[in-house]
């Protein structure tokens, strides 16, 4: 086999519904000369991995010099400024979903540890670029520039550095790395990521956390950045996507799992999200195999 494989079935990738559609990419890569200058107005959480050269950091008057093998998080909310003091190489990971390090320790568990810290909110707290984490940005370099884009595997990759953190990195680094965004939100959007599925509905969700219907609207605008219908109307498409594709279930099935009054509403969702009914889609589905 060649080590410098090029994706294969471009046009499968570039036309699936679930190829990365986010309004800011989940992952990028940059190069940037010396004497560059990179603004960011964050509307996403962001970890910032420079691989080469040296940068100097700018926010609220503070200035951080970063060299390269360190990454650190820049938290949404903030306008910053990068100079670029020598030639350097960028990786930008938008953490667009749940912040769960794993299914046993989700990212919670930070914010009550963060309660018994002495923190300084208004400095970064850079980790050192170990082996593991180099070598998967490596790879994310590798399949980036190869234009292997998908949601679906992009998802996967931001959970594998999660992991990475969680297994490589001592709870108090992680304290202090995420230490910005640790606060009641992130309780909340726990709540939200546990019980999505399950919920029939926003009234349902405002119930779970605990808000009027309005008041849950307005915590989750600010959270996500955009509104709950919408959010979940995006989640509930990439699984209704998954089943058609990859798994032999009738379309009744699936119409029933997904709580859709009839067949003509699911089939009328399936166009909008897709813009092929459910029949047609699963037609061209790249899927060899399905599952029960």
């Amino acid at each position: 086999m060649k080590n410098n494989a090029e994706l294969l079935y471009q046009s499968e990738h570039l036309d699936c519904f679930l190829y990365d559609n986010y309004a800011i990419p989940m992952i990028t890569h940059l190069n940037e000369r010396k004497g560059a200058i990179l603004k960011f107005n964050e509307t996403h959480n962001r970890i910032i991995f420079l691989l080469k050269g040296r940068i100097n950091f700018l926010y609220e008057n503070q200035q951080t010099f970063i060299e390269k093998g360190r990454f650190f998080l820049l938290p949404r909310g903030g306008q910053y400024m990068v100079n670029v003091d020598d030639d350097a190489s960028i990786v930008i990971v938008n953490l667009h979903n749940n912040l769960n390090f794993c299914e046993h320790y989700p990212i919670v568990l930070l914010y009550r540890l963060k309660k018994e810290l002495v923190i300084n909110h208004s400095v970064l707290y850079p980790l050192r670029i170990g082996k593991v984490i180099q070598m998967y940005l490596e790879g994310i370099i590798k399949t980036y520039s190869d234009g292997l884009r998908c949601t679906y595997f992009l998802e996967i990759k931001q959970r594998e550095l999660l992991y990475y953190l969680r297994a490589y990195y001592s709870k108090k680094d992680l304290t202090l790395f995420f230490a910005p965004i640790l606060n009641d939100d992130t309780e909340f959007a726990e709540l939200i990521y546990r019980y999505h599925l399950s919920a029939k509905g926003i009234g349902d969700l405002a119930n779970i956390t605990n808000y009027s219907v309005s008041g849950f609207k307005k915590r989750f605008v600010k959270m996500f950045g955009v509104s709950p219908y919408q959010w979940m109307e995006r989640e509930k498409a990439k699984m209704i996507h998954y089943d058609i594709n990859c798994t032999n279930k009738s379309f009744k099935e699936i119409s029933s799992k997904y709580h859709f009054a009839s067949q003509s509403h699911f089939n009328s969702f399936c166009k909008k999200m897709f813009q092929l009914p459910p029949g047609a889609l699963r037609e061209r589905t790249i899927c060899t195999m399905r599952i029960d």
